[in-house]
């Protein structure tokens, strides 16, 4: 236990994430040892997945961690998954900083991350956005997740999900917190997004946005929206709940409503792009059935008139 007050608790949601922990822990405390070191940090690694060894993964953040006094490992494993939001916010119910951030398993900080947060820490602050880099584990390629200063505002994440990781996000734990949500069981992603959303509900909230690249978010394979229809479904989910969260705001219902219009659409192209040829064929197999069997009731209508119109006209008409 540290005997100082924590100024920083990292939560850590892991499932399944053997290969990423050892850089994301290894770069906390890099960072750490690169600042002044007057930082007390709490890492919370929540363990979500059941096959997972929890000893092994004791031993290797205790390791990691080394020596360092200033840095308190805390390791929880749930009885049953949940999922990465309930796992993110039974870290956020066991953390006891005055300043929460939500770092994923995959994703890891850069060396300044420590030193940058002294100097910009503010207890007069709602939430910090932090600059990032996009890092394309494939490609090796990198590039800002910002380019510009950003501005925040409920309507710009409810046109499109700008940020992309809650590790962007610093939240001071008296004024503003994050609770994320998981719309559907089946269908996950989008937790982050309706938590940037319900925060930017809150007009009075103020935050303070520091340029400097301090976040590595790693895209690779195992990302929630490399699934792109599982991703898009969970982000309708989200919509649906703040439909309903938002019955009287109609310019907040328009602005989400068009987003939904669009997903949907995107939604529908990709489960087209998904068709294989035996599919396209079956379906214009069915229609000419049916084109072939209306063909056949009306002529049988058809004749059938026919036949009645003659019968009353008699023999001498015909």
């Amino acid at each position: 236990m540290l005997s100082h007050p924590i100024d920083i608790s990292i939560v850590v949601p892991f499932y399944n994430g053997e290969r990423f922990l050892p850089r994301l822990v290894e770069s906390i405390v890099a960072s750490h040892k690169a600042s002044s070191g007057d930082i007390f940090i709490e890492l919370i690694i929540v363990v979500d997945s059941m096959e997972s060894d929890l000893s092994l993964l004791s031993l290797m953040v205790v390791q990691a961690v080394g020596d360092n006094a200033n840095i308190l490992p805390v390791i929880r494993k749930n009885e049953l998954n949940l999922g990465v939001a309930q796992s993110r916010n039974i870290g956020q119910r066991l953390s006891s900083g005055k300043f929460i951030a939500f770092i994923d398993q995959d994703d890891y900080i850069a060396k300044p991350y420590f030193s940058v947060l002294e100097k910009n820490l503010n207890a007069d602050v709602d939430f910090f956005v932090l600059n990032g880099s996009i890092e394309f584990e494939k490609q090796k390629i990198h590039r800002p997740v910002f380019y510009f200063p950003v501005r925040l505002s409920f309507d710009k994440i409810a046109r499109v999900n700008m940020l992309i990781t809650p590790g962007l996000l610093i939240f001071n734990r008296t004024r503003a917190n994050c609770n994320f949500r998981q719309f559907s069981s089946k269908h996950a992603g989008s937790d982050d997004w309706a938590c940037y959303l319900e925060l930017l509900s809150n007009t009075h909230l103020k935050f303070q946005y520091v340029n400097e690249k301090l976040i590595h978010y790693v895209v690779h394979n195992e990302n929630y929206h490399q699934n792109k229809s599982n991703f898009i479904i969970s982000q309708l989910r989200t919509i649906q709940y703040f439909h309903r969260m938002f019955p009287e705001n109609i310019s907040v219902r328009i602005k989400l409503s068009s987003l939904q219009f669009r997903l949907k659409r995107h939604l529908s192209l990709i489960k087209f792009s998904k068709l294989t040829l035996s599919d396209i064929t079956g379906f214009f197999s069915f229609i000419f059935i049916e084109l072939f069997i209306i063909h056949n009731l009306i002529w049988l209508i058809w004749s059938k008139c026919i036949s009645l119109h003659n019968n009353r006209l008699g023999p001498d008409n015909k």
